[in-house]
């Protein structure tokens, strides 16, 4: 590249690539080392993704990078789909008539139904089985149920995804960016005595995130429908 192609310099994208985990020291590279005989004193501009900064330290040490930071591609909630976008308007069903000791019971045996279509009973491991009769239990029982199956889809429909990849020169739209900045607020920040949003939002109602994931833990309809709210 440099004696040869005559290059100016090596622009690197991306995080993270070989050239900085090739055998030889870990500090004051020598001329027996992969990466410093490698890249010489051919100009390394590295494009390094802004959340790892530990792996780039590497690349600056041991490559002789010049790290240009990037965002992280925008992130929004996963959504549901198929099966557990069905599940999910069973669940409101439920809510309408949860004390409709018939409907109710027959909506409830059709979420475990469901539920373990889609292989939810690996992660709800008292689920019941798709014979057992909801008739037979309370209605207090039967809001556990669906209180766990909820608070399962919750979690599934609120996992922050990435929307495709980081283009450099090309900011993210404003759409992206209020997604993205909506998962960084949920986030408390003890060190600098900032509330997240869940916090802020429950303890308005005199509760806390803790006491809620508790609950909705536990499978109390209730706290999840807030934890929702």
């Amino acid at each position: 590249l440099e004696f040869i192609f005559k290059a100016d310099c090596m622009l690197h994208f991306g995080t993270h690539g070989s050239l900085e985990f090739m055998p030889g020291k870990q500090v004051g590279m020598s001329g027996s080392c992969y990466p410093d005989r490698l890249i010489s004193v051919l100009p390394n501009l590295y494009y390094y993704a802004a959340n790892n900064p530990s792996e780039a330290t590497i690349a600056k040490r041991r490559a002789y990078a010049s790290t240009i930071s990037y965002l992280t591609p925008p992130a929004d909630n996963a959504g549901l789909y198929k099966g557990l976008q069905e599940l999910s308007e069973l669940v409101k069903s439920y809510q309408g008539l949860r004390e409709n000791e018939q409907r109710g019971a027959t909506i409830v045996n059709s979420i475990i139904a469901t539920a373990r279509t889609c292989n939810l009973d690996k992660d709800i491991t008292d689920l019941p089985e798709e014979d057992f009769d909801c008739k037979e239990i309370d209605i207090e029982e039967r809001d556990n149920i669906v209180g766990k199956v909820y608070r399962r889809l919750m979690e599934i429909e609120s996992r922050a995804l990435p929307m495709g990849l980081h283009r450099i020169g090309v900011p993210p739209t404003a759409e992206e960016s209020i997604a993205t900045l909506v998962n960084i607020a949920q986030l408390d920040r003890p060190e600098e005595k900032i509330k997240g949003l869940p916090r802020i939002i429950a303890e308005s109602i005199g509760r806390t995130p803790e006491e809620l994931y508790r609950n909705s833990d536990r499978g109390i309809l209730a706290d999840v429908n807030k934890l929702q709210e």
